[in-house]
């Protein structure tokens, strides 16, 4: 008989939804409250301007509550991990901005494409965005 999974409870979903709330105000995403851990959500959502943002998170539980999140907000990304227990945010490895720059040397531009695409490839694993996953 298979153990039904529980959803993350009201009080934390109100909680991620503040928190979330606190990186794009007025932002559209809604932590529903039928919200299960170990599932990745993927929800586009708007500021009610041009911008377009999207976010995907995933809840895992480890001594209380700990989300996993990209945030793309029109270009600028963020990828962190929640530590919901404590309110503590630690920042997870990220896209490196790669601007037209004529003092960036061949060497740093490469590199700064290389790290992107293991960027990528990191959130395609994880579900976060969308693309082929690799074989392990």
């Amino acid at each position: 008989m298979m153990e039904e999974k529980k959803k993350i409870s009201k009080a934390a979903a109100a909680q991620l939804q503040e928190h979330f709330d606190q990186l794009i105000p007025r932002n559209l995403f809604l932590v529903k409250q039928d919200t299960y851990p170990d599932r990745v959500y993927r929800i586009a959502g708007s500021t009610a301007v041009k911008n377009n943002i999207t976010i995907a998170f995933k809840i895992t539980e480890d001594n209380g509550y700990v989300c996993e999140y990209f945030l793309d907000a029109d270009g600028y990304t963020e990828h962190r991990r929640y530590f919901m227990a404590t309110d503590q945010v630690e920042l997870l490895e990220n896209y490196e901005a790669l601007y037209d720059d004529e003092e960036l040397s061949y060497e740093e531009h490469m590199r700064i494409v290389k790290h992107n695409k293991a960027i990528r490839d990191l959130l395609v694993q994880k579900g976060f965005i969308k693309g082929k996953k690799k074989k392990k």
